[in-house]
């Protein structure tokens, strides 16, 4: 039954941290239209982060948008963390 916990565990780790991805890359694209939107919905992601890493990592683009290291930062740890849950509820198998 923890294994299935875990499984859970891990999705919505895998889950959250393609989010953050498609997030990081939804704030490269030049949208004028929808940009009040993207600050909007940036500054409600950052909110969430630790507060080390809010604000890390952002670099202007030619294109007047924004690339969000902080987002990557985070889906990597979160991914990192997926994994070692992964590993750990693993059983071990003989070789």
């Amino acid at each position: 039954m923890p294994s299935r916990m875990a499984e859970r565990v891990s999705l919505a780790l895998r889950v959250c941290a393609c989010v953050l991805l498609g997030l990081a890359v939804f704030m490269l694209v030049p949208l004028p239209q929808l940009r009040g939107a993207q600050i909007d919905l940036a500054l409600a992601v950052t909110s969430l982060e630790p507060d080390a890493l809010a604000g890390l990592l952002v670099v202007a683009t030619p294109l007047g948008t924004a690339f969000r290291g902080d987002f990557v930062l985070c889906a990597a740890a979160l991914y990192l963390i997926d994994w070692c849950v992964g590993r750990a509820c693993t059983p071990n198998r003989m070789r």
